[in-house]
């Protein structure tokens, strides 16, 4: 809510602003202040400031189609709003001759209007922004010398990565579909994690890429759900019914196969059984049993004896001056991403050797199940998976997606296998046949049927 300062008529107008933006960024007066300050008066952060807080005032307070032509007037036109202090501490910054701290500026202020939008599901205002942005003029020589440096940095600005950014936020709201054809823009939440996990970006940024990814994988879980339920019915062949993978009909024989359970255990009871044996042991014995329960049951894939040999000896050299001690949950962690790392991407951003003998040489199912077992351990290792996949995709998005089918495979399994296995939702296999031997299910899948339903997760209390 606003601070007292703002006027009591003020005060009865409920805030549109999300809570973790309200936080000592106001106005601290009623009427805006007009007095003019000297640009020696006013420090680089100070200005931003004085426009932060310029646009959290009227976000609350003014219309959003008003708000949206201050910013025109304010970043493109550079002509003077009601509070004219805002043109002053742009002045101010333009003078400090550092693109860096207006870049920082302008892409915040985005986020300040672009999450207010999307929160109200003004989901035109926010791409009228992304259009004002683009299509900004430039035309001949301005004589005023700021308003030529603006110009400039307004152009590079449509030409960085976080312009980039903007869109592939805007863009995906109220439109499922991605607007672009490029074969990247499928594994966005995994893009939208590389944003959010950057301490670099700003806080509405990085809640902006938060809750844009968790809105995507909820759409694609719940579709997911839906294509099992409509394909498996009777009446499917007289409807139409969204796969929101790129695997086909094979996906639902998929899904099967990573849900046919694995000796009388499913991945889930094989991941719980793990974590019950692992408590009071030293790291290096948790080595050597997260060896055995990654490759165990997994004998129906062929060839795999050669990458067990490789993975025991990545964790072997791993921390052995740590063999000794007591598993304690953080060694476990930096063990289950490090693991997750040897098998995606190097630091350097190119995919590691083993990612790539395991995503070329073998099934894409193999790895995905190992990748599956790893989170279902340490369902904290997700988000680290999320980005180095987001590095993946990031080394590979100058390649035709022909050139990169084998990696969009890989993609499109590991997505179905971590999420029919989430928090929230409940996959189960049921023989409809008469024979209810375990082998059965590895052979006649198509007397199967998939079954989902959501769990109640309880919430822990404060």
């Amino acid at each position: 809510m606003p601070s007292q300062d703002v006027s009591s008529q003020s005060e009865t107008k409920e805030s549109k602003v999300l809570p973790t933006l309200t936080n000592n960024i106001l106005p601290e007066a009623a009427e805006q202040p007009t007095a003019q300050l000297k640009n020696s008066e006013l420090t680089v952060s100070a200005a931003q400031d004085i426009i932060y807080k310029f646009f959290i005032y009227h976000i609350n307070y003014s219309a959003s189609e008003l708000v949206l032509q201050h910013f025109k007037k304010i970043f493109i036109e550079q002509i003077a709003p009601v509070n004219p202090k805002v043109i002053q501490a742009l002045y101010t910054i333009i003078e400090f001759d550092s693109q860096l701290e207006f870049n920082n500026l302008f892409k915040r202020c985005c986020y300040i209007l672009l999450n207010n939008w999307i929160t109200q599901r003004q989901y035109q205002l926010a791409r009228d922004l992304i259009k004002i942005i683009s299509q900004r003029t430039l035309s001949e020589p301005h004589a005023d010398n700021c308003l030529k440096i603006l110009r400039v940095w307004l152009t590079n600005f449509v030409s960085s990565k976080d312009y980039q950014d903007l869109k592939l936020f805007v863009f995906k709201y109220g439109d499922y579909q991605p607007v672009q054809n490029h074969w990247t823009s499928r594994y966005q939440p995994y893009l939208l994690a590389a944003q959010y996990l950057d301490a670099n970006n700003t806080p509405e940024e990085r809640q902006a890429a938060r809750l844009l990814s968790q809105q995507v994988k909820n759409k694609y879980k719940f579709d997911l759900a839906m294509y099992t339920s409509r394909s498996q019915s009777a009446t499917s062949k007289l409807k139409n019914y969204h796969n929101p993978t790129l695997l086909g009909d094979e996906a639902l024989r998929l899904i099967k196969i990573i849900l046919v359970n694995r000796g009388s255990f499913s991945y889930r009871s094989l991941a719980n059984i793990f974590l019950s044996q692992s408590q009071n042991i030293t790291y290096k014995q948790f080595k050597e049993y997260l060896i055995k329960y990654l490759f165990a049951y997994e004998g129906i894939f062929r060839r795999t004896n050669l990458y067990q040999e490789q993975i025991t000896n990545i964790l072997d050299s791993f921390h052995p001056e740590n063999d000794g001690e007591t598993l304690n949950s953080g060694l476990q962690l930096r063990t289950c991403n490090y693991l997750i790392k040897c098998l995606t991407v190097e630091n350097s951003g190119e995919p590691t050797a083993l990612f790539l003998m395991f995503a070329t040489q073998l099934n894409p199912l193999t790895l995905a199940i190992i990748i599956l077992k790893i989170i279902l351990i340490s369902p904290h290792s997700r988000t680290y998976l999320e980005l180095c996949f987001a590095r993946l995709i990031q080394y590979y998005q100058d390649n035709s997606a022909a050139e990169c089918q084998w990696l969009i495979n890989f993609l499109e399994v590991c997505q179905i296998a971590v999420t029919i296995y989430g928090e929230n939702v409940q996959y189960n296999l049921v023989n409809m046949s008469n024979q209810h031997q375990e082998e059965q299910l590895f052979t006649d899948l198509n007397n199967c049927r998939v079954f989902s339903q959501e769990k109640h997760i309880k919430q822990d209390k404060d």
